[in-house]
């Protein structure tokens, strides 16, 4: 026996009142623009649903010490992720909520609460279409004078100055593309 094909749903299919709880229609009507935009932008986006365990009563599936509070949405594009909360102009986020985002913020995770306004000021279509496009590589700075202070600490007879030249460009290259490499074992031997 096969499981039956399943189908993505829209956010305003998900949220329709026959369906599942409105938590809050301003949020839910937010969900679902964002979503839009970020389909029509080929942007990956997630919100889990809630499942009826018995009449009335809805849960969201989730397990481990930080099951609570999970953000609304997580939205991914070859230029990054984003993790956003959606909340009426007068919500407010919880406990459990406010401590996802300090930690996914600490590890350096995009992480903000979206709110009617931003979609009228065009915060949510700008910050979705950040991540539309790869970002390009940003050259580590100190890994290329790391390089350099191991290039000038080898022995002048380990490298001649054509190689020496040959190697400093060619790391250089490498840092300005996002690549590092360990240059100890070619410069003393």
């Amino acid at each position: 026996m096969t499981a039956p094909a399943l189908r993505a749903a829209s956010p305003k299919q998900r949220r329709s009142p026959a369906a599942a709880p409105t938590r809050n229609r301003e949020e839910d009507e937010l969900l679902g623009k964002a979503f839009d935009l970020a389909q029509r932008l080929g942007i990956l986006a997630y919100h889990p649903l809630p499942a009826q365990i018995r009449p009335g009563r809805y849960v969201t599936a989730a397990q481990g010490s930080g099951a609570k509070g999970f953000l609304d949405s997580v939205f991914a594009g070859p230029g990054g992720q984003l993790f956003r909360e959606f909340k009426a102009t007068d919500g407010v986020v919880s406990v459990e909520q406010q401590r996802w985002m300090d930690m996914l913020a600490a590890g350096g995770a995009d992480v903000a609460v979206w709110r009617p306004v931003d979609l009228l000021s065009g915060r949510i279509s700008a910050e979705l279409n950040g991540i539309r496009r790869p970002r390009k590589p940003v050259g580590d700075v100190d890994a290329f004078r790391a390089a350099l202070e191991q290039i000038r600490d080898a022995s002048p007879d380990a490298v001649s100055t054509s190689a020496l030249l040959a190697t400093v460009q060619q790391l250089a290259a490498d840092v300005l593309a996002g690549r590092y490499h360990d240059l100890t074992g070619m410069a003393r031997g």
